[in-house]
C-alpha cells in the first residue's frame, strides 16, 4: 500500500492548490483574447472584484465596457466566467483551509463553539439547513458591495454548514448574480454603467452590503444564543 502523505505536505497541497488552478486559468485565457481583452478581464474584472468592496453590478458591466461593442461573445463569456471564478477559488480555498483558522489558539475555540450551536439549532429542523443555503446565495447573488465568496464562504462555516454545501451555495450565488448583470450590461452597456456608477446607487449598494451583512451576523448570534441555552436546559 502506498504511504499516505504527511500531514504538512498535504496542509501545503491544499492551501497552495487554489492559486495554481487561479494561474493556469490565467494563463489558459490567454490564447482565447487579445492582451489588452485580457488585461481588461483580469486586472480590470478579477483583481478589481477581489480586492475592492465593488460587487458585480460594477464590475460586470465595467468589464464589457471596457471591452467594447465589437467583442467577440466568447471574450464576453469568459470575463463573466472569470468574475465568478474568483467565488469559486477564494470559497475553494476557504472549505479547504477552514480548519487552520480552528487551531488558532482561543479563536479557534470560539469558531468551534459557535459552529456547533448554530448548527445544532439548524439541524433540529428540516428545513433549517436548506433554508440557511438558500439564504446564503441569496446574499452571494445579491447586487450589492460586499456579498463576494470571502464573506459568504465565512459566514457560511460560522453558521455551521458543511464545507461543500457552502461551497455549492457561493457557486450558485455567484452564477445567479453574473449572469444577469452580464446580459443587461451587454444590452444597455453605458446607460447601466453610468447609473450603477452614480454616487446615490453606490451609497445604497454600500449601505446595503452592510445591513446584509449586520443581518448575517445577528441571525449567527440568535443561532448561537439559542444554541447555547438548549445545551444548558438539555
Amino acid at each position: 500500500m502506498p504511504r499516505p502523505l504527511p500531514e504538512a505536505v498535504f496542509r501545503l497541497a491544499l492551501f497552495a492548490l487554489p492559486p495554481a488552478i487561479a494561474f493556469l486559468y490565467l494563463v489558459s485565457l490567454l490564447p482565447l483574447m487579445t492582451w489588452e481583452q485580457w488585461s481588461i478581464v483580469v486586472f480590470g474584472g478579477m483583481a478589481v472584484y477581489m480586492f475592492a468592496p465593488f460587487g458585480t453590478e460594477i464590475v460586470i458591466p465595467a468589464v464589457v465596457v471596457a471591452l467594447g461593442a465589437d467583442a467577440p461573445v466568447h471574450v464576453v463569456v469568459l470575463a463573466v466566467v472569470s468574475i465568478v471564478m474568483v467565488d469559486v477559488l477564494i470559497a475553494l480555498f476557504i472549505a479547504w483551509n477552514w480548519d487552520l483558522l480552528e487551531r488558532i489558539p482561543r479563536l479557534g475555540g470560539a469558531l468551534r463553539r459557535v459552529e456547533e450551536k448554530c448548527h445544532a439549532i439548524i439541524a433540529r429542523r428540516r428545513w433549517g439547513e436548506g433554508a440557511a443555503l438558500a439564504a446564503l446565495a441569496a446574499y452571494v447573488a445579491l447586487p450589492v458591495q460586499m456579498t463576494g465568496g470571502l464573506f459568504s464562504s465565512v459566514l457560511g462555516r460560522v453558521m455551521g454548514l458543511g464545507k461543500g454545501r457552502v461551497f455549492a451555495a457561493v457557486v450558485a450565488g455567484s452564477l445567479a448574480g453574473a449572469v444577469p448583470m452580464a446580459v443587461l450590461a451587454v444590452l444597455i452597456r453605458d446607460p447601466l454603467l453610468e447609473a450603477l456608477e452614480s454616487p446615490t446607487a453606490q451609497s445604497v449598494s454600500f449601505v446595503a452590503g452592510i445591513l446584509i451583512i449586520v443581518a448575517f451576523i445577528a441571525a449567527v448570534v440568535v443561532l448561537y444564543l439559542r444554541g447555547k441555552r438548549n445545551a444548558a436546559a438539555g
